[in-house]
């Protein structure tokens, strides 16, 4: 009679396997958080009221305006007319409420294989940081001083061969030593730089880009090893990639033309892998999409995977249902980044609540119901506009 095993059911292993079930898959119990990067921007800020007379939802802040020069000689015996001093310029921030918030239940916290309460107040209090800094970002590019790298004169034109190289920070540089900038730390401006920006400025060849002039100077040899941006041209580098960029530049070779293999809403349409590989797998968030029925000028919003499928969605309403295999293009535009290079009060900040975490009364009837979240008032403006930069170029591996 043949031996009977009762083992582990090895032909579907990772399941409820075996004669009894006993095997059983095993999952770590320690989650690790999503990729981060660490806030900066708000840091820029070094301008804050210091003697505001009473609470409001603006604050005003007040420069004094200097005296013209007086280069005429004086006459002995005539007194001279005295002057009116000028109206001090005014800075306007406006202050909003900022906040976000979570809903846990009491039956999460009993069932989760997890520790649920730490990850929610670590996930909280990243997303305030993050939501803050993204709001000192708009504020910080809105300034109306603006470079253009390579052979760009707008957004739209900017393309991937617009790199940024030194001679533009040394413009920066020296445009903002003419306005009469102070400098951030000693005679150094602080530079705001994208990774993929800094790729560029260090790959720069010739005897004057970066890279030669690091490498003709033993202590910073290591530096370049340690992919450290450093100080350079003026300026003293943070590499970053929270500096802002977004697929709004030029146009570049459209993608081979496809088929949709179902058929599409008003809001998105969903094509099938097998027949449109070069889309599914090529086309990104911002790039353009044309197809018969599909408004004019669309933008992809987001891409969503559904079992065989990739469901796009765009950013205006199909004129007609998309058709069941209508010709699909997408076109990948130029992904444009900002650096930016300021000096001392480029920008400033109010501050009526500082944002912090938020535990929220429990007021259900059952008490299962657990809020956690973050709130915040304050606001932003540029300052000094005299004392602020902003590089605008491409990127030769933004599409790699």
């Amino acid at each position: 009679m043949p031996n009977a095993y009762t083992d582990t059911g090895a032909s579907s292993l990772g399941g409820s396997v075996g004669g009894a079930g006993l095997v059983q898959k095993a999952y770590d119990r320690l989650l690790e958080f999503a990729l981060r990067s660490e806030p900066l921007i708000r840091s820029v800020a070094d301008k804050r009221p210091a003697r505001q007379a009473f609470p409001g939802s603006t604050v005003v802040l007040q420069k004094y305006v200097d005296l013209d020069q007086a280069t005429g000689t004086l006459t002995e015996t005539t007194d001279p007319d005295a002057v009116a001093l000028s109206t001090p310029n005014s800075v306007t921030i406006t202050l909003n409420e900022y906040g976000n918030a979570v809903l846990v239940t009491r039956a999460l916290e009993l069932f989760s294989l997890a520790d649920v309460d730490p990850a929610i107040a670590n996930i909280i209090a990243y997303n305030l940081a993050d939501s803050i800094d993204t709001v000192a970002m708009t504020t910080l590019r809105s300034g109306s001083n603006n470079i253009f790298a390579g052979n760009a004169t707008a957004v739209a034109n900017v393309d991937a061969a617009d790199t940024i190289d030194s001679a533009d920070i040394r413009r920066a540089v020296a445009k903002l030593r003419s306005n009469k900038a102070k400098a951030r730390r000693g005679s150094m401006y602080w530079t705001g730089i994208h990774p993929e920006v800094s790729h560029d400025l260090r790959a720069e060849s010739g005897n004057l880009g970066w890279n030669f002039v690091h490498a003709q100077s033993n202590p910073a040899v290591n530096n370049i090893w340690a992919g450290e941006i450093g100080e350079y041209e003026g300026a003293f580098f943070i590499e970053s990639p929270r500096l802002y960029n977004a697929k709004e530049g030029a146009d570049q070779t459209p993608l081979a033309t496809t088929a949709v293999t179902v058929a599409g809403t008003s809001g998105g349409f969903t094509v099938g892998v097998a027949s449109s590989a070069v889309i599914a797998t090529r086309a990104e968030v911002g790039d353009k999409i044309t197809a018969t029925g599909m408004g004019t000028g669309a933008k992809i919003t987001s891409i969503a995977s559904s079992g065989a499928n990739v469901i796009f969605t765009v950013d205006v309403a199909n004129t007609t249902a998309v058709a069941t295999t209508a010709a699909v293009q997408v076109t990948p535009v130029t992904r444009v980044f900002n650096t930016i290079v300021c000096g001392a009060q480029a920008m400033a900040e109010a501050v009526a609540e500082e944002p912090h975490v938020v535990i929220g009364n429990v007021t259900d009837k059952l008490m299962r119901f657990r809020p956690m979240g973050w709130y915040g008032v304050l606001g932003f403006a540029v300052y000094r506009d005299e004392a602020l930069f902003r590089i605008t170029s491409g990127s030769s591996i933004a599409a790699l």
